[in-house]
Order: structure tokens, then C-alpha cells, then sequence
């Protein structure tokens, strides 16, 4: 299966499903649905949703804001998998997305 769909039309497709339904955010981790140390490619969800293909990170969408956040050993390749335009960049210890959330 080709991928078609630009980062921006990737995150506009799931704000389009959240409103539809009335949700007003959504996280989505690494882990696959066995919440297993390894995820298979076919399961690699946050990599397909943001480029990012750390093995320590989540992504929060709201209507108006995401961000994708991982520990220090990826800031360097959150900078240049993820799109800037798109995707805030955070340090998951030094602001958790719970925390984030909240502000936003």
C-alpha cells in the first residue's frame, strides 16, 4: 500500500474524525495493541501519523494544536523527522503531556 497523504493532510484527516465525533483531543502512543516492547511496522502508528520513528514517544492532537513529544535521547530526531509547520516538538519529562494539554 502507497502512503498518498501529506503530514498535514494525515493530521487534518484525524481533527476531521475527532470533530465528526465530538472529541476534543486524542493521544497516541508507540506501543502497539499488545503493549509489547517491539511494534511491528504494519502497527507503527505514531510514525506514520508524524514521521517520528523513536522508540519513546506519543503524539497529542487537539482541534488546534499537536504536538509530538519523546525523552532527550530524541530531540535531535524529532527536529528533523517531524514537520515544523505542522507538529509542536516537546521533552516528554520536561513537559509532560498531560501538562501541555492543560495549557493549550
Amino acid at each position: 500500500m502507497t502512503d498518498t497523504l501529506s503530514p498535514p493532510e494525515k493530521l487534518a484527516a484525524l481533527r476531521a474524525v475527532l470533530a465528526r465525533d465530538g472529541v476534543q483531543g486524542f493521544l497516541l502512543t508507540r506501543g502497539d495493541a499488545h503493549l509489547g516492547e517491539y511494534v511491528a511496522p504494519d502497527s507503527e502508528r505514531l510514525a506514520w501519523l508524524t514521521g517520528f520513528t523513536g522508540s519513546a514517544g506519543c503524539a497529542v492532537v487537539l482541534a488546534e494544536r499537536a504536538m509530538v513529544f519523546s525523552d532527550g535521547r530524541y530531540v535531535l530526531q524529532l527536529e528533523t523527522q517531524t514537520d515544523g509547520t505542522v507538529w509542536e516538538r516537546g521533552h516528554m519529562i520536561e513537559l509532560p503531556p498531560e501538562r501541555w494539554t492543560a495549557a493549550a
